[in-house]
């Protein structure tokens, strides 16, 4: 197409990146609807309309040229993270918390296990079955969820352990310093938090892998 960078260069506009990087994008763009162009007079169509319609088959030139902006900026990483991760995350452990509030409320009572430790016997509170069951389903939404989003394999399985994830930081973090804030007891075995991982964690985590493993693949390559 004649003078394409020149019409390139007229619907962007000045991208602010400088004079160099600039040329590149209009000529990588160019690059690409000359390919378009040729593909319709390849099936038919005149010259001048194949260029027509390539240039009328970018709708929003402002749109496109924020979005150029924003990749080469890194303005969209945080959008990225987002939209791939922190939300499926967030949804994950939302609905593996409210599910395991519902059966605690009106399923059966929880029940406790007692353990020898340190000399004593010591309850401690195991998971509740119905809630493990249902974690395949949260681990699928969660992964599914991120790999329409765009997310990588990785970004899936994080995603999907989100739940089990949260709880180990409970155990590790928030537990030992709410107890020392409260003065409760410091002759904690070792083993309880063992326990309490193996069970509320660990054991979770392979119900929610489950239930994520059919949705583990590499996004769609987007146009």
């Amino acid at each position: 197409m004649p003078d394409d960078q020149e019409l390139i260069k007229a619907h962007l506009g000045k991208l602010g990146l400088g004079t160099r990087r600039e040329e590149e994008i209009v000529r990588e763009l160019g690059e690409y609807l000359e390919d378009h162009a040729a593909a319709l007079e390849a099936s038919g169509v005149a010259r001048d309309d194949a260029a027509r319609q390539t240039f009328n088959s970018v709708s929003n030139w402002p749109a496109l040229r924020n979005e150029i902006v924003s990749a080469e900026t890194g303005e969209s990483i945080m959008n990225y993270r987002t939209k791939v991760l922190w939300l499926p995350a967030l949804f994950a452990l939302t609905l593996s918390n409210v599910v395991l509030a519902l059966m605690q409320i009106f399923g059966t009572p929880p029940h406790f296990y007692w353990f020898y430790t340190g000399g004593r016997m010591a309850p401690y509170y195991v998971f509740v079955f119905p809630w493990l069951i249902s974690q395949p389903v949260v681990g699928a939404i969660a992964a599914y969820s991120s790999r329409r989003a765009g997310g990588a394999v990785l970004h899936q399985v994080l995603a999907a352990l989100a739940p089990a994830i949260a709880l180990l930081g409970v155990f590790v973090l928030v537990l030992p310093f709410a107890m020392i804030l409260e003065g409760g007891p410091h002759d904690i075995h070792p083993s309880a938090f063992l326990i309490l991982t193996m069970t509320w964690v660990l054991l979770p985590s392979v119900p929610l892998l489950i239930g994520a493993a059919p949705f583990l693949r590499k996004p769609q390559a987007q146009s």
